[in-house]
Protein backbone atom coordinates (compact mmCIF):
# COMPACT_ATOMS: atom_id res chain seq x y z
CA UNK A 1 0.00 0.00 0.00
CA UNK A 2 1.56 3.21 -1.16
CA UNK A 3 1.56 6.10 1.36
CA UNK A 4 0.00 9.36 0.35
CA UNK A 5 2.54 11.95 -0.67
CA UNK A 6 1.92 15.60 0.31
CA UNK A 7 3.59 18.23 -1.77
CA UNK A 8 5.54 20.84 0.22
CA UNK A 9 5.65 23.24 -2.74
CA UNK A 10 2.83 25.81 -2.71
CA UNK A 11 0.96 26.34 -5.91
CA UNK A 12 2.49 29.11 -7.95
CA UNK A 13 0.17 32.09 -8.49
CA UNK A 14 -0.64 32.93 -12.08
CA UNK A 15 1.57 35.50 -13.68
CA UNK A 16 0.00 38.97 -13.73
CA UNK A 17 -1.25 39.96 -17.13
CA UNK A 18 -0.92 43.36 -18.75
CA UNK A 19 -4.51 44.16 -17.79
CA UNK A 20 -3.74 43.38 -14.11
CA UNK A 21 -0.74 45.73 -14.12
CA UNK A 22 -2.84 48.46 -15.70
CA UNK A 23 -5.59 48.02 -13.12
CA UNK A 24 -3.11 48.24 -10.25
CA UNK A 25 -1.50 51.31 -11.76
CA UNK A 26 -4.86 53.04 -12.12
CA UNK A 27 -5.80 52.23 -8.52
CA UNK A 28 -2.50 53.56 -7.14
CA UNK A 29 -2.63 56.64 -9.37
CA UNK A 30 -6.21 57.37 -8.32
CA UNK A 31 -5.28 57.05 -4.66
CA UNK A 32 -2.32 59.41 -5.13
CA UNK A 33 -4.47 61.98 -6.91
CA UNK A 34 -7.12 61.74 -4.17
CA UNK A 35 -4.48 62.31 -1.46
CA UNK A 36 -3.05 65.30 -3.33
CA UNK A 37 -6.54 66.74 -3.77
CA UNK A 38 -7.29 66.32 -0.07
CA UNK A 39 -3.96 67.97 0.78
CA UNK A 40 -4.56 71.01 -1.45
CA UNK A 41 -8.17 71.44 -0.28
CA UNK A 42 -7.07 71.27 3.36
CA UNK A 43 -4.25 73.72 2.66
CA UNK A 44 -6.67 76.12 0.93
CA UNK A 45 -9.19 75.94 3.79
CA UNK A 46 -6.42 76.52 6.32
CA UNK A 47 -5.24 79.57 4.39
CA UNK A 48 -8.71 80.94 3.76
CA UNK A 49 -10.07 80.09 7.22
CA UNK A 50 -13.46 79.84 5.52
CA UNK A 51 -15.77 76.88 5.04
CA UNK A 52 -18.87 78.48 3.53
CA UNK A 53 -17.57 78.94 0.01
CA UNK A 54 -19.46 80.41 -2.93
CA UNK A 55 -18.60 81.16 -6.56
CA UNK A 56 -19.23 84.51 -8.24
CA UNK A 57 -18.76 85.94 -11.73
CA UNK A 58 -17.36 89.48 -11.97
CA UNK A 59 -19.56 91.79 -14.04
CA UNK A 60 -17.91 95.04 -14.98
CA UNK A 61 -14.35 96.24 -14.58
CA UNK A 62 -14.46 98.47 -11.50
CA UNK A 63 -12.09 96.15 -9.59
CA UNK A 64 -9.70 95.52 -12.49
CA UNK A 65 -6.79 94.68 -12.44
CA UNK A 66 -7.42 92.80 -9.17
CA UNK A 67 -10.64 91.24 -10.52
CA UNK A 68 -11.57 91.84 -14.15
CA UNK A 69 -14.77 91.30 -16.11
CA UNK A 70 -16.01 87.70 -16.52
CA UNK A 71 -13.46 86.27 -14.10
CA UNK A 72 -14.74 83.65 -11.66
CA UNK A 73 -14.10 84.17 -7.96
CA UNK A 74 -14.28 81.98 -4.86
CA UNK A 75 -15.61 83.86 -1.83
CA UNK A 76 -15.72 82.93 1.84
CA UNK A 77 -19.18 83.87 3.08
CA UNK A 78 -18.24 83.18 6.71
CA UNK A 79 -14.98 85.18 6.66
CA UNK A 80 -16.35 87.93 8.88
CA UNK A 81 -18.47 85.91 11.26
CA UNK A 82 -15.97 86.47 14.06
CA UNK A 83 -14.20 89.66 12.97
CA UNK A 84 -14.61 92.84 10.95
CA UNK A 85 -13.01 93.41 7.52
CA UNK A 86 -9.53 94.89 7.51
CA UNK A 87 -7.85 97.43 5.25
CA UNK A 88 -6.83 95.88 1.96
CA UNK A 89 -9.37 93.04 1.94
CA UNK A 90 -11.70 92.62 -1.05
CA UNK A 91 -15.28 92.22 0.14
CA UNK A 92 -18.77 91.49 -1.16
CA UNK A 93 -21.61 93.60 0.18
CA UNK A 94 -25.24 94.50 -0.52
CA UNK A 95 -26.07 97.90 -1.96
CA UNK A 96 -29.65 99.17 -1.80
CA UNK A 97 -29.88 100.26 -5.45
CA UNK A 98 -28.85 96.85 -6.81
CA UNK A 99 -29.96 93.25 -6.45
CA UNK A 100 -26.40 92.11 -7.19
CA UNK A 101 -23.60 92.08 -4.66
CA UNK A 102 -20.91 94.71 -5.02
CA UNK A 103 -17.22 93.82 -4.87
CA UNK A 104 -14.77 96.48 -3.63
CA UNK A 105 -11.57 96.87 -1.65
CA UNK A 106 -11.63 98.16 1.93
CA UNK A 107 -9.25 101.11 2.25
CA UNK A 108 -10.41 102.57 5.57
CA UNK A 109 -12.01 101.23 8.75
CA UNK A 110 -13.41 102.88 11.87
CA UNK A 111 -11.19 105.74 13.02
CA UNK A 112 -9.45 106.25 9.66
CA UNK A 113 -9.65 109.50 7.69
CA UNK A 114 -10.03 109.48 3.90
CA UNK A 115 -9.44 112.59 1.78
CA UNK A 116 -8.73 113.63 -1.80
CA UNK A 117 -5.06 114.00 -2.60
CA UNK A 118 -3.23 115.79 -5.42
CA UNK A 119 -3.31 114.45 -8.98
CA UNK A 120 -6.28 112.16 -8.47
CA UNK A 121 -4.81 110.33 -5.49
CA UNK A 122 -6.60 109.23 -2.33
CA UNK A 123 -5.15 109.88 1.10
CA UNK A 124 -5.80 107.49 3.98
CA UNK A 125 -4.68 108.94 7.29
CA UNK A 126 -2.69 111.53 5.28
CA UNK A 127 -0.75 108.84 3.36
CA UNK A 128 -1.29 108.10 -0.37
CA UNK A 129 -3.35 104.99 -1.01
CA UNK A 130 -1.13 102.15 -2.23
CA UNK A 131 -2.94 99.36 -4.05
CA UNK A 132 -1.34 95.90 -4.22
CA UNK A 133 0.55 94.87 -7.38
CA UNK A 134 -1.71 93.09 -9.88
CA UNK A 135 -1.41 89.35 -10.34
CA UNK A 136 -0.75 87.71 -13.69
CA UNK A 137 1.18 88.48 -16.86
CA UNK A 138 0.62 91.71 -18.81
CA UNK A 139 -1.69 93.03 -16.10
CA UNK A 140 -1.18 96.57 -14.84
CA UNK A 141 -3.02 99.58 -13.48
CA UNK A 142 -4.27 102.06 -16.07
CA UNK A 143 -2.82 105.58 -15.81
CA UNK A 144 -5.03 107.83 -13.69
CA UNK A 145 -6.76 110.85 -15.16
CA UNK A 146 -5.56 114.25 -13.88
CA UNK A 147 -8.72 114.70 -11.79
CA UNK A 148 -10.81 112.08 -10.02
CA UNK A 149 -14.37 112.18 -8.67
CA UNK A 150 -14.91 114.81 -5.98
CA UNK A 151 -15.72 113.69 -2.45
CA UNK A 152 -15.58 115.21 0.99
CA UNK A 153 -12.99 114.30 3.59
CA UNK A 154 -14.52 111.77 5.98
CA UNK A 155 -13.53 110.14 9.25
CA UNK A 156 -14.96 106.64 9.22
CA UNK A 157 -17.25 106.06 12.22
CA UNK A 158 -17.64 102.81 14.11
CA UNK A 159 -19.62 100.19 12.21
CA UNK A 160 -18.70 101.49 8.73
CA UNK A 161 -16.11 100.99 5.98
CA UNK A 162 -14.77 103.12 3.13
CA UNK A 163 -14.39 101.05 -0.05
CA UNK A 164 -13.13 101.71 -3.57
CA UNK A 165 -12.65 99.80 -6.79
CA UNK A 166 -9.05 99.28 -7.90
CA UNK A 167 -9.99 100.85 -11.24
CA UNK A 168 -10.14 104.22 -9.53
CA UNK A 169 -11.20 106.19 -12.61
CA UNK A 170 -14.09 103.84 -13.37
CA UNK A 171 -15.55 102.73 -10.07
CA UNK A 172 -18.82 103.49 -8.33
CA UNK A 173 -17.77 103.30 -4.70
CA UNK A 174 -17.71 105.12 -1.35
CA UNK A 175 -16.61 108.31 -3.09
CA UNK A 176 -20.07 108.30 -4.70
CA UNK A 177 -22.50 106.31 -2.54
CA UNK A 178 -20.85 106.84 0.83
CA UNK A 179 -19.74 104.47 3.55
CA UNK A 180 -20.67 100.79 3.76
CA UNK A 181 -22.29 99.51 6.93
CA UNK A 182 -20.72 96.42 8.45
CA UNK A 183 -24.07 94.63 8.53
CA UNK A 184 -24.22 94.88 4.72
CA UNK A 185 -20.98 92.92 4.24
CA UNK A 186 -21.63 89.39 2.98
CA UNK A 187 -18.22 87.82 2.41
CA UNK A 188 -14.60 88.05 1.38
CA UNK A 189 -13.19 87.45 -2.11
CA UNK A 190 -10.47 84.78 -1.79
CA UNK A 191 -9.09 83.89 -5.20
CA UNK A 192 -9.72 83.75 -8.94
CA UNK A 193 -10.45 80.18 -9.99
CA UNK A 194 -11.00 80.93 -13.69
CA UNK A 195 -9.92 83.73 -15.99
CA UNK A 196 -9.58 84.27 -19.75
CA UNK A 197 -5.93 84.92 -18.88
CA UNK A 198 -4.54 81.61 -17.63
CA UNK A 199 -1.74 83.38 -15.74
CA UNK A 200 -4.36 84.79 -13.37
CA UNK A 201 -5.97 81.49 -12.41
CA UNK A 202 -5.28 80.94 -8.71
CA UNK A 203 -4.49 84.61 -7.97
CA UNK A 204 -5.18 85.40 -4.31
CA UNK A 205 -7.19 88.49 -3.47
CA UNK A 206 -5.89 89.67 -0.11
Amino acid sequence: MQPSILSTDPAKPPKPTGATFLMRFLIYAGAAVALLLIFFVAKFLFWAQCFQLRAFVARGGSMCPAVCEDERIIAGMDAFNARAPQRGEVIFFDQKESNSKFIKRVIAVAGDTVARGPSNTILVNNAPLMLPPPCGKNNAYAPLAPEGPPFETVKVPKGFLFVVGDNLDNSYDSRSFGLVRLDKVRGKALLIYWSPSTSRIGCKLD
